[in-house]
């Protein structure tokens, strides 16, 4: 999977930017607040429909006008696509070859990418929300199906959380509440069934490639859900226990308080949490290493390298480990790189790259290999 052809009109700071990129590696090299980051926040907005810098959708399009545009040429195994996103104050159309796409279920997917930013480090730090929102997020490249069941729990935890809340001064209705947990329990079921399996996956690379890029050995992500998902077969009959047994307790909190909305991750190296006994350079470490087997982990499920969007990595790494990293570029994925300085950069790896230097929006300077 590869960006032949990138375009921007009035996102963030450019006016209009027409890149072609290279199959393997592109080093775009500026001073700060230049608009390197734009550029892989535009790629990843067009994959996944929203920003990573998790800001209103608006904020992208440039200040002045009426709207933003990004779109790409995407080579595939398969075939060429053009994919099309539109922002205005009504809100986003999204387009694959011309034609609008109303669903985000079948617009997601289509280019898969995989970001590192420097602030990623709150995936391990943060509240247990960002790292469910990590999973959905990554999940639902994937698999197409997991968005809408995760939207339907969604609509029916919100329905049973507003009945909890009801039945504090009403009469329960015994049939609709059984219907409520009953398809809540389905759905939970689905939904663990994935991330079991996609942290499984994940655990068949992270452990390798942290011990490669920092030395330790040992990294493995610890999945924490709130129910015993031990006997995947059991799930949901697991789920409907802890909704049917525990309704006195939910009515006083009038919240659902079972289910994979309360899920958790966390890093751990020799089965100790890495958040409480890591060091910072191993926490940027293990960030690191997961989004790197992720992109090992959408080879196996889809038989195509995602792209690989690494915003300021080099500055992040002392020589040792920039170099370590160096052998996961070299492989058959395209990688985009920002940097404030070439020298980051092995030499090597510049001479294969296209270079872009980028200056209040513009491009300066390119060099096409």
């Amino acid at each position: 999977m590869k960006i032949v052809k990138l375009r921007l009109k009035k996102y963030r700071n450019y006016d209009n930017l027409d890149i072609e990129l290279n199959d393997k590696l592109n080093v775009i090299i500026g001073n700060n607040a230049q608009g390197k980051t734009n550029i892989l926040e535009a790629i990843y907005f067009l994959s996944l429909t929203k920003s990573f810098l998790q800001v209103d959708e608006k904020n992208c399009i440039k200040k002045g006008s009426l709207f933003a545009k990004i779109d790409a040429k995407l080579k595939t195994n398969s075939n060429l696509k053009k994919l099309e996103i539109l922002v205005n104050d009504n809100g986003k159309k999204l387009q694959i070859n011309g034609n609008e796409i109303k669903k985000h279920s079948e617009y997601i997917g289509n280019m898969r990418v995989i970001i590192f930013n420097p602030d990623d480090i709150k995936l391990i730090k943060d509240a247990p929300a960002n790292r469910r929102r990590f999973l959905n997020i990554e999940i639902s490249q994937l698999y197409s199906s997991y968005i809408n069941i995760l939207n339907e729990f969604n609509i029916i935890l919100k329905q049973r959380n507003e009945y909890l809340k009801y039945i504090r001064n009403n009469t329960l209705n015994e049939v609709y509440f059984s219907i409520l947990n009953e398809k809540l329990a389905d759905l939970a079921s689905s939904i663990y069934s994935y991330r079991i399996k996609f942290v499984d996956d994940i655990n068949k690379y992270v452990g390798l490639i942290f011990k490669e890029i920092s030395g330790f050995d040992n990294l493995f992500i610890n999945y924490i859900p709130n129910i015993d998902v031990s006997n995947t077969d059991n799930i949901k009959s697991v789920m409907l226990e802890k909704l049917n047994n525990n309704i006195d307790r939910e009515i006083i909190y009038g919240s659902t308080l079972y289910g994979p909305h309360r899920d958790d991750f966390s890093f751990e190296l020799d089965n100790s949490d890495l958040l409480l006994y890591g060091s910072q350079g191993q926490l940027k470490m293990a960030i690191l290493s997961l989004k790197l087997s992720l992109v090992d982990v959408f080879y196996d499920v889809s038989g195509e390298y995602p792209i690989l969007l690494l915003d300021d990595l080099f500055s992040e790494l002392d020589v040792s480990k920039r170099n370590k990293v160096i052998q996961y570029l070299n492989r058959d994925i395209q990688t985009i790189v920002t940097t404030t300085d070439l020298d980051n950069i092995d030499n090597g790896l510049i001479n294969d790259a296209n270079v872009y230097e980028i200056e209040n929006g513009q491009i300066i300077k390119i060099n096409n290999n």
